[in-house]
């Protein structure tokens, strides 16, 4: 039995704001009751290390037994170690890389050789020139732990959105959004608000995909045919939940108090509220799961990347959040 529950972090992408994001919030991060491991590349670290002229020691390992307190740990788990990175450029090395420490990552948390894994962001490009063609963290993760339904949330405090349809162009919404993608968004997001972020009773409050919620089937059928029946199915099974509102009303501050989370059809109608209110604060939290993942609700940022501005805010909220929702899963057990 681990002291202290074990985070592991994956690298991201090294070319853009990963490692610096990282490494701030070693240095400078509110801490809790637990540890934090990198799985990546140590020399990656040393670089940044050496271009901030920072003063910090990197614990390199290749066992997780061998991690200190007071260095940051980077347990080397890559094809390479480089010494020299392309900062702010899509790099097939630094997308292998990447991908090599996701990957590790996960099977550690599968294994339960760590409790929770949150992910530093990717360039989807760089992972793609080095052959692995996935359109992100998520695809990955539901591959490798064999999940078939899981659902995509962004979230600050109490203020929680899950996605019915994801990385799709609206032209293809409106054919993804059926009562079988409703429902199991607000099954799949009302199991784990219970048994991951310790809410007794969850609201639900679902979006409408048409202008005015329809307009009683003015300005579409989605409504009629799909969001409600999977609502009342929801309601069947004992979900307290609401819906469709019509989506230009259903985000305003009275209901923000009332409602845990929030089903949006799809992902601009959603993390546009959102990140208005919460940029930089926000997390991504991939439900369904067997494991906990969180995120940063950002990207790698090459356009500010080496230049040590970027702010590690959205990934303290991800490490704190990995946490709260480790010692919620504890006491459900």
């Amino acid at each position: 039995m681990r002291n202290k529950p074990l985070i592991g972090i994956s690298m991201g992408d090294a070319s853009g704001i990963s490692p610096e994001i990282i490494i701030k919030y070693f240095l400078y991060g509110k801490k809790g009751n637990f540890n934090i491991v990198v799985f990546g590349a140590s020399n990656v670290f040393e670089f940044y290390k050496r271009l901030f002229k920072l003063d910090f020691k990197i614990n390199a390992i290749d066992r997780l037994d061998n991690i200190k307190e007071e260095a940051l740990n980077v347990f080397n788990c890559t094809s390479s170690n480089p010494k020299e990175v392309a900062i702010g450029q899509i790099d097939k090395q630094s997308g292998k890389l990447a991908f090599e420490s996701i990957n590790y990552a996960i099977d550690m948390a599968i294994s339960q050789k760590i409790d929770a894994y949150v992910s530093a962001p990717i360039n989807k490009k760089a992972m793609n020139l080095a052959g692995f063609n996935y359109p992100g963290h998520t695809e990955i993760l539901a591959q490798k732990t064999n999940t078939k339904k899981y659902v995509m949330m962004l979230g600050y405090r109490n203020f929680r959105v899950s996605l019915v349809t994801t990385h799709v162009s609206l032209r293809q919404v409106s054919d993804l959004v059926t009562k079988e993608r409703v429902f199991d968004t607000i099954l799949i997001s009302h199991k784990d608000l219970i048994e991951k972020f310790g809410v007794k009773k969850p609201k639900i409050l679902v979006c409408s995909l048409n202008p005015h919620n329809s307009e009683n089937g003015m300005f579409g059928s989605q409504e009629e045919l799909e969001i409600i029946p999977a609502v009342q199915q929801a309601k069947e099974s004992g979900i307290d939940v609401v819906g469709s509102v019509a989506a230009d009303t259903a985000f305003i501050p009275q209901n923000r108090k009332i409602y845990d989370l929030f089903v949006s059809m799809y992902h601009d109608q959603g993390l546009s509220v959102l990140k208005a209110l919460y940029f930089d604060k926000s997390v991504n939290i991939t439900l369904g799961l067997p494991i906990i993942r969180t995120s940063p609700d950002h990207g790698s940022a090459f356009d500010i990347a080496g230049k040590f501005i970027a702010s590690f805010q959205s990934m303290q909220e991800a490490i704190l959040q990995a946490y709260s929702m480790i010692k919620c899963t504890l006491k459900n057990r």
